[in-house]
């Protein structure tokens, strides 16, 4: 086909003019998140609040159409039973309490510790436990089920509905075990005068021929009542599918070049919520073990090792590609009854040493060549301690002020191929008392040639219940000056458990210091050469550990309640969409709309548009930025080229 020259012109002008003028940018997909909708087998029940799974579809999560199990919910609840098929023996057959109260109903009190006097009975169709008078432990009375047979690796479904006579808090778990007493699945359930149910699918990991269900209805004077309970074994749960909500259409994890992001985890929800583990999966490289390491879970009696929980946590965690932090090896909370009776004796410094050698071998060669970082000691220095050094525990005050160095020396040779890091909170800052001391402390161990190859900063933070920050709030600054001392003397900085609590009531003004906070404080890690890891200490609102530590605060994760994005997680985000995320490049500043650290919250200053410069996909007229000029040059370079031939031709003729 011969395509004469005037239509050839037309053509290819009409093609530059197309390339300068209707080339979008590729538009970033997210906003709200995926749909919610169940399928044929997956609709989620309503959580302990009256919230559906569907109150987190602002997190983009949907469940897809499969049949399977029974999602789990945001608050933790599930639905009941699974896939089609012929139902799962009960293991409970008979909880309506109907008629009189089954044999197998009973209550369980600690003798030694003044136990409550207690009177349990079926009334009007409910199993009631009334308390005449509370004994000295706040968990002293239990109402339970003896001889249920647990299964390791088997999800169970348990259901019950409960109310009080006044409002109070009871706990709910599985397996009551024997020494060395094992939690296995425990839940804190707030109940008022209004019955409500309570789902729960969970995945037992233990075998158990004797466990029980537990209702732990403690000590307070009053009646608490348990109806309609259901426990089953169920097939697995279905996973949910998670879509991010960043803007940016790139999920944290995307930008592991710059920082890896990270994430604590803890065993009850990690055992019973798909959704909590699809959103921890989909936006975190790493993940930290909140409790299932500390001394006293993991090494219960002297000679014996418990990995279960932790094997657990981190064989999730391998199957979904993400690093495990060993966390801690070496602290003085959380150590198990046995070796605080040795500590109350005449147990000499040669002896305590053996004992913290024993510890590290068995729990690190458990580990060996599998995890690229320990916190091998943890909350060790104190200004208030003797000299105004070191806190007083139980493994400096036996062993002396060489404990830091034998522990990381030991550390080393138990595994050579591995990261030693000390972990610390108030350390963050130069200038500060305490972070100064920490940094001497370090900067002496490695003169002192002590194998330490990094410094956990722990980065908890608040504002006050008042809205003051004064106090709450780290100078920026300070923090980007300590890295950098590090850095001087060739120690890693990683960020290992930062959230910032909020002082009730929650306001605008202090969401937006929160926002304000995390943008900042990831952006100084990205600054700095010697920071590659930033970890927050609990995923959600949902099981923050703020609460039941400090009373008046809370709301300190990127999470709500509902696993739904907050706004601290956007602002983030926001910080990150400024990176390409294939190299760590900054982008230009229209690829990112103008993101800014304030971290505003949807909709507000620094967001991340969904569509790059105000460009609607079509084709538009509207001044470019950036890169455009280019084109705009090309354009007229040729549209010059083909008119000074058409006038060339003209003479010819």
């Amino acid at each position: 086909m011969v395509v004469h020259s005037s239509a050839l012109r037309i053509a290819t002008f009409s093609s530059l003019v197309s390339l300068c003028f209707c080339t979008a940018p590729a538009r970033a997909e997210g906003g709200a998140g995926g749909t919610n909708s169940g399928g044929s087998g997956g609709t989620a029940t309503a959580d302990t609040a009256g919230t559906s799974a569907g109150g987190a579809a602002g997190s983009g999560v949907s469940t897809g159409s499969g049949g399977g199990g029974g999602v789990t919910a945001a608050g933790g609840t599930s639905s009941s039973a699974g896939a089609g098929g012929a139902a799962p023996t009960k293991l409970v057959t008979n909880g309506t309490f109907d008629s009189v109260v089954a044999p197998w109903w009973s209550y369980a009190a600690n003798a030694a510790d003044s136990p409550s006097d207690i009177a349990l009975a079926a009334t009007d169709g409910q199993l009631c436990g009334t308390m005449m008078a509370g004994g000295k432990n706040v968990w002293d009375v239990i109402i339970g089920l003896s001889d249920v047979p647990l299964a390791a690796n088997q999800y169970y479904h348990v259901s019950f509905s409960v109310l009080a006579d006044a409002p109070r808090t009871i706990k709910f778990k599985t397996g009551l075990g024997v020494a060395p007493y094992t939690d296995y699945f425990i839940e804190s359930i707030p109940i008022t005068a209004t019955a409500q149910t309570i789902d729960y699918t969970y995945l037992n990991l233990r075998t158990d021929p004797t466990a029980q269900l537990q209702f732990q209805i403690g000590k307070t004077p009053g009646k608490v009542c348990l109806d309609n309970i259901v426990f089953e074994p169920v097939p697995v749960p279905t996973t949910p599918t998670y879509k991010t909500s960043a803007a940016s259409g790139h999920p944290l994890k995307d930008y592991k070049v710059l920082v890896k992001m990270g994430t604590a985890v803890d065993t009850p929800i990690f055992l019973s919520n798909p959704l909590h583990n699809a959103i921890v999966a989909g936006e975190f490289s790493m993940i930290t073990p909140a409790n299932s390491m500390k001394m006293n879970l993991i090494h219960p009696t002297q000679e014996t090792f418990d990995f279960t929980d932790t094997d657990a946590l981190f064989g999730w965690a391998q199957t979904n590609g993400l690093e495990f932090r060993g966390h801690p090896l070496i602290w003085h909370t959380q150590v198990p009854d046995w070796l605080t009776t040795l500590t109350k004796g005449t147990i000499d410094r040669d002896q305590m040493i053996a004992i913290m050698y024993a510890h590290i071998d068995g729990l690190m060669g458990h580990y060996k060549g599998k995890l690229p970082y320990w916190d091998v000691v943890n909350e060790a220095i104190d200004l208030g301690g003797p000299g105004g050094t070191f806190r007083s525990t139980i493994w400096h005050d036996i062993i002396g002020d060489d404990f830091m160095d034998l522990a990381f020396t030991h550390a080393r040779a138990a595994d050579p191929a591995a990261k030693l890091f000390y972990n610390d909170y108030n350390s963050e800052q130069k200038g500060d008392g305490k972070g100064d001391k920490v940094f001497e402390i370090i900067k002496a161990m490695k003169a002192r040639g002590v194998p330490i190859d990094g410094v956990g900063l722990q980065g908890h933070f608040y504002v006050e219940p008042t809205g003051d920050s004064s106090s709450g709030y780290p100078n920026m600054q300070a923090i980007r000056d300590n890295m950098a001392r590090y850095a001087e003397i060739n120690v890693d900085v990683h960020i290992t458990e930062s959230d910032f609590r909020i002082g009730k009531p929650l306001d605008e003004a202090k969401q937006q210091l929160q926002n304000k906070f995390y943008a900042e404080l990831l952006q100084v890690c990205i600054d700095a050469p010697n920071c590659s890891h930033f970890t927050v200490w609990g995923l959600s609102d949902l099981d923050s550990w703020v609460p039941s530590t400090f009373q008046d605060y809370d709301y300190a994760h990127l999470f709500d309640s509902h696993l739904a994005a907050k706004p601290g997680y956007t602002a983030m985000s926001q910080v990150f969409a400024k990176y390409n995320p294939a190299d760590g490049s900054l982008l230009p500043v229209s690829a990112t709309g103008g993101s800014g650290s304030g971290g505003a919250s949807s909709g507000g200053a620094g967001t991340v548009s969904s569509a790059s410069s105000g460009s609607s996909g079509g084709c538009s007229l509207a001044t470019r930025t950036s890169n455009s000029a280019p084109w705009l040059l090309t354009a007229f370079a040729m549209v010059g080229i083909l008119w000074s031939r058409r006038r060339s031709s003209s003479t010819r003729s």
